[in-house]
């Protein structure tokens, strides 16, 4: 065989590797395996416990966004200001890193807060001055509490360990925000 015959499918070989997006050779794949298979071994990694947190933790942090944003709107005190300031951003940032490991992982994740979260906080919003500020510090109160057991409920019972991972990693925000919530609302009375 001529020279140039052995070099031809190395040369098509690499034209094929520049011309393939990128994304399609970045899937994560083992030897012999497509990208297909490649999503039902990563869907095979995350129990019920990971997809249900995955999902709930999504929509709280979709509620504390929407909780602080509400409070940026209609309070005037400077302290819980600051707190619904630093919830949105704070949930902003754990629910874009929480996007991406559900997108690895194939996990769809609802697009709204429970209807639970958003009635609670149209009852919060109904309300006006000091009455508001103190209703939205509890609602803040009840949720974060609410994040720490469902955290507890994935280190315990979770498989996959990126999700545990985000739970570990957000566990210290959530406690952080408790605490400056619980300090605020000592501080409302």
């Amino acid at each position: 065989m001529s020279t140039a015959r052995k070099l031809v499918p190395a040369g098509v070989a690499a034209v094929l590797a520049f011309t393939v997006p990128a994304t399609a050779q970045a899937q994560p794949t083992s030897p012999g395996s497509t990208p297909m298979i490649a999503q039902a071994e990563a869907s095979a990694l995350v129990n019920a416990q990971d997809r249900a947190y995955l999902r709930q933790a999504h929509r709280g942090h979709l509620a504390e966004i929407a909780a602080g944003k509400a409070a940026l709107g209609k309070s005037r005190d400077r302290g819980v200001r600051a707190v619904a300031w630093r919830l949105v951003r704070d949930h902003r940032h754990l629910d874009a890193r929480l996007r991406a490991v559900a997108d690895r992982l194939h996990v769809s994740l609802p697009k709204a807060p429970s209807g639970v979260q958003r009635e609670r906080l149209e009852a919060v919003l109904a309300k006006s001055g000091n009455r508001f500020d103190r209703a939205w510090l509890r609602l803040q109160i009840d949720a974060h509490t609410q994040s720490l057991q469902l955290g507890k409920r994935e280190l315990r019972h979770g498989d996959s360990r990126s999700v545990k991972r985000l739970a570990h990693d957000s566990a210290s925000a959530v406690r952080h925000h408790l605490h400056r919530v619980r300090a605020e609302l000592a501080e409302e009375h």
